[in-house]
């Protein structure tokens, strides 16, 4: 199995825009947000409407909040083109996916949207070649019927058997479908920790359920660290971020605060499993949202993740103390936290 990992967004949209160019059969795309204000880097609307002008199959599902700010002009070229674009709409769901899949071939996945904003992020995308990416393909078949897809190829698309052992599998958590849920995922793997669980989220805002298994894993002797962004792309979020660091910093668990963004969403457990994927620590990726990621137990994949981990350790500030410069809106904000706990 090939693989290669892709630490921010700019190299992302890099590794992506050159598999699309190369495409020759199609490209399936399935986004949370995807909007046209990257042309000066990478003019992805230009790019699939070329392709699918030239033949190539393009069949793009984008979430209806996450990517409405795409243009109407960047639409009706798309579709001008003989792009299918669809639109997951659903009450109080969220296509959190991102894959994409080009001539069946080559298959992307991870936390990496496409939006100008995003543009200096760390992030985490990983390209994969081999049977993995047939599942890929099924996964994007579920939303792609779910959405009002019409292409009978796509529908009728069944995984090629796979024989004997494989080191990486492919995970999804969607509710609506009655998939395995990320609750379960989370707490069976944590369970498996016997020296060291490390988590990278952008927004960390644990359900109690987890807070306790985080301490429960503390107690067990394992080592626990946590990477979150010092800042976010949202105020909220970086306020609930750094209350649930003040709340479990003296609890036995490490954070690193990185000082540039970074939207990247992985677990590693010990230096025998990791979880790449679309998921973030919070309510709407365990409750309401559909996500996908890969398990492996590569060695070279894990060792390559945990150098890209250092990377990130190393330029973070370590916290394991609570903060003791807090002040009263602060204590106003931990406490309207606190009542919301439940729904969270």
């Amino acid at each position: 199995m090939k693989y290669l990992f892709y630490t921010t967004s700019e190299t992302a949209w890099d590794g992506l825009f050159e598999a699309m160019q190369a495409a020759q059969k199609s490209i399936y795309l399935e986004m949370y947000i995807f909007v046209d204000d990257t042309e000066k880097e990478n003019d992805f609307i230009s790019l699939l409407s070329a392709k699918a002008r030239a033949g190539v199959s393009v069949r793009m599902i984008l979430d209806m909040f996450g990517s409405a700010d795409l243009s109407d002009k960047a639409r009706k070229e798309l579709e001008d083109a003989g792009v299918e674009l669809l639109f997951f709409r659903k009450w109080f769901r969220r296509l959190h996916k991102k894959i994409v899949i080009v001539d069946e071939k080559v298959g992307f996945l991870g936390g990496v949207n496409i939006h100008q904003s995003a543009r200096l992020w760390s992030d985490l995308l990983i390209r994969l070649q081999g049977p993995i990416v047939h599942s890929l393909i099924r996964s994007f078949k579920r939303t792609y019927r779910t959405s009002g897809g019409r292409d009978q190829y796509v529908l009728s698309f069944k995984k090629k058997a796979v024989l004997g052992h494989t080191r990486i599998w492919l995970f999804e958590h969607i509710p609506d479908l009655r998939q395995p849920r990320l609750r379960d995922i989370y707490t069976e793997s944590i369970l498996k920790a016997k020296k060291q669980l490390i988590l990278v989220t952008p927004y960390f805002l644990p359900h109690k359920w987890l807070i306790q298994l985080l301490k429960e894993t503390v107690a067990r002797g394992v080592e626990v660290q946590v990477i979150v962004p010092t800042k976010t792309d949202l105020t909220f979020i970086t306020r609930a971020n750094r209350f649930f660091v003040n709340l479990l910093a003296g609890d036995g668990i490490t954070f690193f605060e990185t000082p540039k963004m970074n939207h990247a969403k992985l677990l590693l457990i010990d230096e025998n499993l990791a979880l790449v994927g679309s998921q973030n620590i919070d309510a709407m990726s365990f409750d309401f949202n559909a996500e996908v990621g890969v398990f492996f137990n590569d060695k070279k994949m894990i060792h390559d993740l945990f150098a890209i981990v250092d990377g990130w350790r190393s330029a973070a500030q370590k916290i394991t103390t609570p903060s003791k410069n807090i002040t009263w809106d602060d204590k106003l904000f931990s406490f309207l936290i606190r009542a919301l706990q439940p729904l969270l």
